[in-house]
């Protein structure tokens, strides 16, 4: 299975794509879940944990997990939720806006 990473996880990772083997699971069959494939990653990169769970074991609130362009925890079965060996992945660290002191050039500051 394709499982794209993004921004600070590429480090992490090493790379900006990994092919994981839980896509041969879904090929033979076997029921796999977005679950079993954060286990997966969580075992290759055991450094990923804090930036991808919560203090619980859950989808931790700084991290976007899509499958198929959809937010794992607005998903029906969230963890759950039963994935294939086509499903696109894309995990993306948080995002946070700036201090706005820098301005675009040819911009005024207003009075």
């Amino acid at each position: 299975m394709q499982v794209r990473f993004y921004a600070t996880f590429r480090p992490i990772v090493g790379a900006a794509s990994v092919d994981l083997p839980v896509r041969a699971k879904a090929r033979e069959g076997a029921a796999v879940s977005v679950r079993d494939l954060l286990d997966e990653i969580l075992g290759r990169w055991p450094a990923l944990r804090p930036h991808l769970l919560d203090e619980a074991g859950g989808l931790g609130r700084r991290v976007l997990f899509l499958i198929d362009g959809r937010a794992v925890r607005y998903l029906e079965r969230g963890l759950d939720t039963q994935i294939g060996p086509d499903t696109r992945v894309d995990v993306f660290p948080a995002v946070a806006g700036g201090s706005g002191a820098r301005r675009a050039p040819g911009v005024r500051e207003e009075c």
